[in-house]
Protein backbone atom coordinates (compact mmCIF):
# COMPACT_ATOMS: atom_id res chain seq x y z
CA UNK A 1 0.00 0.00 0.00
CA UNK A 2 2.84 2.42 1.08
CA UNK A 3 4.32 1.80 -2.44
CA UNK A 4 0.89 2.47 -3.70
CA UNK A 5 0.90 5.64 -2.25
CA UNK A 6 4.64 6.72 -3.30
CA UNK A 7 3.65 5.67 -7.18
CA UNK A 8 0.23 7.72 -7.16
CA UNK A 9 2.53 11.07 -5.34
CA UNK A 10 5.17 10.55 -7.94
CA UNK A 11 2.68 10.96 -11.19
CA UNK A 12 0.74 13.65 -9.81
CA UNK A 13 4.06 15.43 -9.47
CA UNK A 14 5.19 14.32 -12.98
CA UNK A 15 1.57 15.95 -14.38
CA UNK A 16 1.72 18.83 -12.26
CA UNK A 17 5.36 19.73 -13.89
CA UNK A 18 4.01 19.00 -17.44
CA UNK A 19 1.19 21.33 -16.73
CA UNK A 20 3.41 24.51 -15.51
CA UNK A 21 5.76 24.26 -18.23
CA UNK A 22 3.08 24.36 -21.18
CA UNK A 23 1.22 27.64 -18.94
CA UNK A 24 4.96 28.88 -19.02
CA UNK A 25 4.90 28.04 -22.94
CA UNK A 26 1.83 29.78 -23.25
CA UNK A 27 2.29 32.47 -21.43
CA UNK A 28 6.01 33.10 -23.50
CA UNK A 29 4.62 32.53 -27.04
CA UNK A 30 5.84 34.85 -29.64
CA UNK A 31 3.28 35.73 -32.11
CA UNK A 32 4.45 37.23 -35.26
CA UNK A 33 2.36 39.87 -37.20
CA UNK A 34 0.92 39.04 -40.32
CA UNK A 35 3.63 39.58 -43.42
CA UNK A 36 3.49 43.65 -44.96
CA UNK A 37 3.69 43.15 -48.83
CA UNK A 38 2.38 46.47 -49.39
CA UNK A 39 4.23 49.09 -46.20
CA UNK A 40 1.98 52.36 -46.61
CA UNK A 41 3.29 54.96 -44.21
CA UNK A 42 2.98 58.70 -44.91
CA UNK A 43 6.19 59.57 -47.01
CA UNK A 44 7.09 56.02 -48.19
CA UNK A 45 8.07 56.20 -51.65
CA UNK A 46 8.73 54.00 -54.97
CA UNK A 47 10.73 54.79 -58.19
CA UNK A 48 9.62 52.41 -61.27
CA UNK A 49 11.58 52.11 -64.42
CA UNK A 50 8.48 52.01 -66.91
CA UNK A 51 8.44 50.56 -70.19
CA UNK A 52 5.46 50.80 -72.60
CA UNK A 53 5.23 49.35 -76.08
CA UNK A 54 2.92 49.73 -78.69
CA UNK A 55 3.17 46.06 -80.79
CA UNK A 56 1.42 46.91 -83.48
CA UNK A 57 3.62 50.46 -84.38
CA UNK A 58 6.86 48.46 -83.05
CA UNK A 59 7.12 51.79 -81.18
CA UNK A 60 8.74 51.67 -76.81
CA UNK A 61 8.59 54.78 -74.84
CA UNK A 62 10.71 54.80 -71.58
CA UNK A 63 10.19 56.82 -68.70
CA UNK A 64 10.18 56.68 -64.86
CA UNK A 65 7.29 57.19 -62.04
CA UNK A 66 7.89 58.28 -58.66
CA UNK A 67 4.97 56.60 -56.45
CA UNK A 68 4.14 58.05 -52.86
CA UNK A 69 2.06 58.08 -50.05
CA UNK A 70 0.35 61.28 -50.43
CA UNK A 71 -2.10 60.68 -48.06
CA UNK A 72 -3.05 58.88 -44.64
CA UNK A 73 -6.81 58.63 -42.98
CA UNK A 74 -7.07 56.33 -40.43
CA UNK A 75 -6.34 53.03 -42.21
CA UNK A 76 -6.55 54.89 -45.84
CA UNK A 77 -4.16 55.95 -47.90
CA UNK A 78 -3.96 57.64 -51.19
CA UNK A 79 -0.66 57.26 -53.62
CA UNK A 80 -0.04 59.93 -55.67
CA UNK A 81 2.67 60.54 -58.22
CA UNK A 82 5.11 63.16 -59.45
CA UNK A 83 3.93 64.48 -62.63
CA UNK A 84 1.65 62.09 -64.95
CA UNK A 85 1.33 58.11 -64.27
CA UNK A 86 3.23 56.26 -67.33
CA UNK A 87 2.61 52.35 -65.66
CA UNK A 88 -0.59 51.29 -66.07
CA UNK A 89 -0.93 50.00 -62.40
CA UNK A 90 0.36 53.02 -60.98
CA UNK A 91 -2.44 54.76 -63.35
CA UNK A 92 -4.72 52.73 -61.11
CA UNK A 93 -3.15 52.40 -57.87
CA UNK A 94 -2.78 56.32 -57.82
CA UNK A 95 -6.90 56.50 -58.59
CA UNK A 96 -7.85 54.38 -55.25
CA UNK A 97 -7.80 54.80 -51.31
CA UNK A 98 -5.86 51.70 -50.27
CA UNK A 99 -6.91 50.44 -47.08
CA UNK A 100 -4.70 47.35 -45.81
CA UNK A 101 -5.24 44.41 -43.59
CA UNK A 102 -3.92 41.11 -42.42
CA UNK A 103 -3.86 39.48 -45.42
CA UNK A 104 -5.28 41.93 -48.26
CA UNK A 105 -5.15 45.02 -50.15
CA UNK A 106 -7.99 46.44 -51.00
CA UNK A 107 -9.14 49.37 -52.47
CA UNK A 108 -12.13 51.91 -53.51
CA UNK A 109 -11.78 54.31 -56.82
CA UNK A 110 -12.04 54.07 -60.35
CA UNK A 111 -10.38 52.13 -63.39
CA UNK A 112 -9.66 53.87 -66.89
CA UNK A 113 -10.44 51.94 -69.80
CA UNK A 114 -6.44 52.07 -70.68
CA UNK A 115 -6.68 53.14 -74.72
CA UNK A 116 -6.93 56.24 -76.56
CA UNK A 117 -10.52 57.37 -77.80
CA UNK A 118 -12.12 55.73 -74.29
CA UNK A 119 -10.39 57.58 -71.43
CA UNK A 120 -13.54 59.03 -69.91
CA UNK A 121 -14.71 55.73 -69.25
CA UNK A 122 -14.23 54.85 -65.94
CA UNK A 123 -15.04 51.78 -63.78
CA UNK A 124 -16.22 52.57 -60.13
CA UNK A 125 -14.96 49.89 -57.91
CA UNK A 126 -15.37 49.59 -53.98
CA UNK A 127 -13.35 47.49 -52.14
CA UNK A 128 -11.42 45.44 -54.85
CA UNK A 129 -9.16 43.05 -53.08
CA UNK A 130 -5.63 43.40 -55.04
CA UNK A 131 -4.36 40.51 -53.13
CA UNK A 132 -5.17 37.81 -50.40
CA UNK A 133 -2.39 35.94 -48.83
CA UNK A 134 -4.98 33.78 -46.85
CA UNK A 135 -6.70 32.24 -50.17
CA UNK A 136 -5.40 29.45 -52.47
CA UNK A 137 -3.47 30.53 -55.66
CA UNK A 138 -6.43 30.94 -58.47
CA UNK A 139 -9.05 32.33 -56.44
CA UNK A 140 -10.97 34.91 -57.80
CA UNK A 141 -10.71 38.01 -55.13
CA UNK A 142 -12.96 40.20 -56.34
CA UNK A 143 -15.39 40.63 -59.46
CA UNK A 144 -16.97 44.34 -60.34
CA UNK A 145 -19.59 44.40 -63.50
CA UNK A 146 -21.87 47.08 -64.98
CA UNK A 147 -22.16 49.06 -68.16
CA UNK A 148 -21.35 52.44 -68.89
CA UNK A 149 -22.95 54.53 -71.89
CA UNK A 150 -21.65 57.91 -73.21
CA UNK A 151 -21.05 60.07 -76.52
CA UNK A 152 -18.02 59.59 -78.08
CA UNK A 153 -17.95 61.93 -81.39
CA UNK A 154 -21.12 61.47 -82.34
CA UNK A 155 -21.41 57.97 -81.78
CA UNK A 156 -23.40 56.49 -78.58
CA UNK A 157 -21.25 54.18 -76.95
CA UNK A 158 -22.58 51.22 -74.66
CA UNK A 159 -19.59 49.05 -72.76
CA UNK A 160 -20.63 46.22 -70.99
CA UNK A 161 -17.41 45.12 -68.40
CA UNK A 162 -16.25 42.69 -66.18
CA UNK A 163 -13.24 43.34 -63.72
CA UNK A 164 -11.98 40.67 -61.60
CA UNK A 165 -9.04 40.22 -59.59
CA UNK A 166 -7.90 37.03 -58.83
CA UNK A 167 -4.90 35.62 -55.99
CA UNK A 168 -1.32 34.00 -58.02
CA UNK A 169 1.08 32.33 -56.36
CA UNK A 170 3.41 32.69 -53.31
CA UNK A 171 6.71 32.37 -53.71
CA UNK A 172 9.57 32.26 -51.00
CA UNK A 173 12.03 33.81 -53.42
CA UNK A 174 11.92 35.12 -57.19
CA UNK A 175 14.43 36.92 -59.24
CA UNK A 176 12.90 40.00 -60.72
CA UNK A 177 14.48 43.10 -62.09
CA UNK A 178 17.85 41.58 -61.78
CA UNK A 179 17.22 41.40 -57.71
CA UNK A 180 16.38 38.54 -56.04
CA UNK A 181 13.40 39.22 -53.26
CA UNK A 182 11.73 36.87 -50.73
CA UNK A 183 8.38 36.34 -50.15
CA UNK A 184 6.52 37.18 -53.32
CA UNK A 185 3.00 37.15 -54.16
CA UNK A 186 1.35 37.08 -57.98
CA UNK A 187 -1.57 38.33 -58.20
CA UNK A 188 -3.77 39.51 -61.18
CA UNK A 189 -6.45 42.21 -63.03
CA UNK A 190 -8.60 41.09 -65.93
CA UNK A 191 -10.97 43.44 -67.94
CA UNK A 192 -13.42 41.76 -70.14
CA UNK A 193 -15.11 43.84 -72.52
CA UNK A 194 -18.22 44.33 -75.08
CA UNK A 195 -18.97 47.49 -76.83
CA UNK A 196 -22.17 48.24 -79.11
CA UNK A 197 -23.43 51.36 -80.42
CA UNK A 198 -26.71 52.84 -81.94
CA UNK A 199 -26.91 53.24 -85.57
CA UNK A 200 -29.92 54.60 -87.80
CA UNK A 201 -29.50 53.07 -90.75
CA UNK A 202 -32.78 55.18 -92.45
CA UNK A 203 -34.58 57.83 -90.78
CA UNK A 204 -36.43 56.61 -87.61
CA UNK A 205 -34.78 52.88 -87.99
CA UNK A 206 -31.76 52.28 -85.34
CA UNK A 207 -30.14 48.91 -84.79
CA UNK A 208 -27.74 48.03 -82.13
CA UNK A 209 -24.45 47.26 -83.66
CA UNK A 210 -21.39 45.43 -82.27
CA UNK A 211 -18.04 47.26 -82.03
CA UNK A 212 -16.04 45.52 -79.92
CA UNK A 213 -17.23 40.90 -79.57
CA UNK A 214 -16.15 40.19 -75.70
CA UNK A 215 -12.48 40.39 -75.05
CA UNK A 216 -10.15 40.10 -72.25
CA UNK A 217 -8.67 43.74 -73.09
CA UNK A 218 -6.61 44.37 -70.12
CA UNK A 219 -4.20 41.88 -68.21
CA UNK A 220 -1.76 42.83 -65.93
CA UNK A 221 -0.16 40.16 -63.59
CA UNK A 222 1.60 42.13 -60.32
CA UNK A 223 4.26 40.88 -57.88
CA UNK A 224 4.84 42.20 -54.40
CA UNK A 225 7.40 41.44 -52.06
CA UNK A 226 7.44 41.15 -48.27
CA UNK A 227 7.98 44.23 -46.12
CA UNK A 228 8.65 46.47 -49.45
CA UNK A 229 5.58 46.60 -51.62
CA UNK A 230 4.85 46.22 -55.83
CA UNK A 231 8.25 45.25 -57.37
CA UNK A 232 6.79 44.60 -60.57
CA UNK A 233 3.90 44.73 -62.68
CA UNK A 234 2.99 43.42 -66.30
CA UNK A 235 0.21 44.55 -68.39
CA UNK A 236 -1.00 43.57 -71.40
CA UNK A 237 -3.59 45.74 -73.48
CA UNK A 238 -4.78 44.44 -76.18
CA UNK A 239 -8.36 44.43 -78.73
CA UNK A 240 -10.03 43.85 -81.97
CA UNK A 241 -12.72 46.26 -83.20
CA UNK A 242 -15.48 44.46 -85.73
CA UNK A 243 -14.50 46.16 -89.49
CA UNK A 244 -16.71 48.70 -90.55
CA UNK A 245 -14.68 50.09 -93.28
CA UNK A 246 -17.01 48.23 -96.11
CA UNK A 247 -19.72 50.62 -94.85
CA UNK A 248 -18.43 53.71 -93.98
CA UNK A 249 -18.32 53.95 -90.34
CA UNK A 250 -15.88 55.97 -88.74
CA UNK A 251 -14.73 54.66 -85.24
CA UNK A 252 -13.89 56.91 -82.70
CA UNK A 253 -11.27 54.35 -81.62
CA UNK A 254 -8.51 52.30 -83.85
CA UNK A 255 -9.41 49.43 -85.04
CA UNK A 256 -6.64 47.63 -83.11
CA UNK A 257 -4.13 47.32 -80.39
CA UNK A 258 -1.93 45.09 -78.93
CA UNK A 259 0.77 46.50 -76.54
CA UNK A 260 2.44 46.20 -73.02
CA UNK A 261 3.18 48.19 -70.13
CA UNK A 262 6.25 47.12 -67.84
CA UNK A 263 6.99 48.61 -64.24
CA UNK A 264 10.32 47.44 -62.78
CA UNK A 265 11.24 48.61 -59.24
CA UNK A 266 14.28 50.59 -58.78
CA UNK A 267 15.21 52.77 -55.45
CA UNK A 268 12.58 52.40 -52.75
CA UNK A 269 12.01 53.99 -49.48
CA UNK A 270 9.84 52.30 -46.81
CA UNK A 271 8.43 52.33 -42.73
CA UNK A 272 5.52 49.98 -41.85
Amino acid sequence: MNNLLRYSALVLFIVSLASCSNNDNDDNAVVNPPADYFPLSLDNFWNYDVTNRNLDLNETQNSRDSVYVASANGNLFGLAVNGIANGTMNTILTQMSLMPSDNRLSGTGSVTFPFEGLEDFQIGVNNVVFYDTSVAASTTLSTVEGVLEQMVEGLPITATYTLRTVQGSISESMFLNNENYTNVIESGIILELTITTDIEVIPGSIIEVLILDTQDVLDITNYYAEDIGLVRSEADISYVLEDFSQIGITLPIAGSLNASSLQELGTYSVEE
